[in-house]
């Protein structure tokens, strides 16, 4: 399948002040330079290379951060629009799905990824257009991370399939699926405490995860059942994928792998 995607890319700071944007001297978090670019002008020239995408919706940075910077004129590229951020990722992500027909696909994606790469958008967008499913999201298995990246910290999710990281990669495919941003809308306070995402879904899954054995697919006919969106977690063989920045250090970390890269 060829059909392209739109692109929502959240780049709004979750929270104010962000230690990250102090730690680096910058206004927004994804204005803080790797490699001498700002990661939101990484991943939008990462986005700009992928066959797969067709548009960009950048969730911010706020008008008064970009003010006087190159990412002004960036922003100004014709395959992107600006939107103002509202008051948290989700309600971002419902401002953008809501500027895109319900008949186009989506990806949803942030401009804090350490290690943005064309290549992992489109083969992610590839096998979630592949699949028959409402909402695809991406995972990375733990084991190649640590591999790659033995001092990064990450949040894992233990399923009995293994355990893996999360690698804020999610694709909206049918207009059914837009409707989990609701659900995400009620959850996003617990996003770094999985088992009290699965709670959401009843003490008998929570209790099953805990017990180590909850499949991902186990939980996607969980999630299914109650709330009536088909899930397919994309499992992707690109370790960097599942590092992004949110704190100093995985900011100071990303900086000493740069260097020695």
């Amino acid at each position: 399948m060829n059909v392209s995607l739109d692109c929502i890319l959240l780049a709004a700071d979750r929270k104010s002040p962000d230690p990250v944007a102090n730690a680096a001297g910058v206004p927004c978090k994804s204005l803080t330079p790797i490699a001498g670019q700002p990661m939101l002008a990484r991943v939008l020239k990462a986005l700009e290379e992928c066959s797969k995408i067709k548009r960009c919706l950048v969730l911010g940075p706020p008008k008064h951060a970009i003010a006087g910077t190159p990412i002004v004129s960036l922003l100004k590229s014709s395959w992107i629009e600006w939107l103002p951020p509202d008051s948290s990722p989700s309600l971002s992500a419902l401002a953008g799905l809501r500027r895109i027909p319900e008949n186009r696909q989506v990806l949803l994606t942030t401009a804090d990824l350490a290690f943005p790469n064309p290549w992992v958008f489109a083969e992610f967008c590839h096998k979630a257009q592949t699949c028959k499913t409402d909402v695809a999201v991406g995972l990375i298995p733990y084991a190649e991370v640590a591999a790659r990246f033995p001092r990064v910290r990450r949040t894992l999710l233990n399923f009995s399939d293994g355990p893996f990281c999360t690698c804020n990669l999610f694709a909206f495919l049918t207009p059914q699926g837009r409707t989990i941003v609701d659900f995400w809308r009620h959850l996003e306070q617990k996003r770094k405490h999985p088992h009290r995402l699965i709670w959401a879904l009843g003490p008998n899954t929570v209790l099953r995860y805990l017990s180590g054995c909850l499949s991902t697919q186990e939980l996607a006919r969980r999630v299914e059942s109650k709330l009536g969106v088909k899930v397919e977690f994309i499992v992707l063989p690109y370790p960097e994928a599942a590092i992004d920045v949110d704190t100093v250090e995985d900011l100071k970390l990303v900086h000493c792998l740069q260097d020695s890269s």
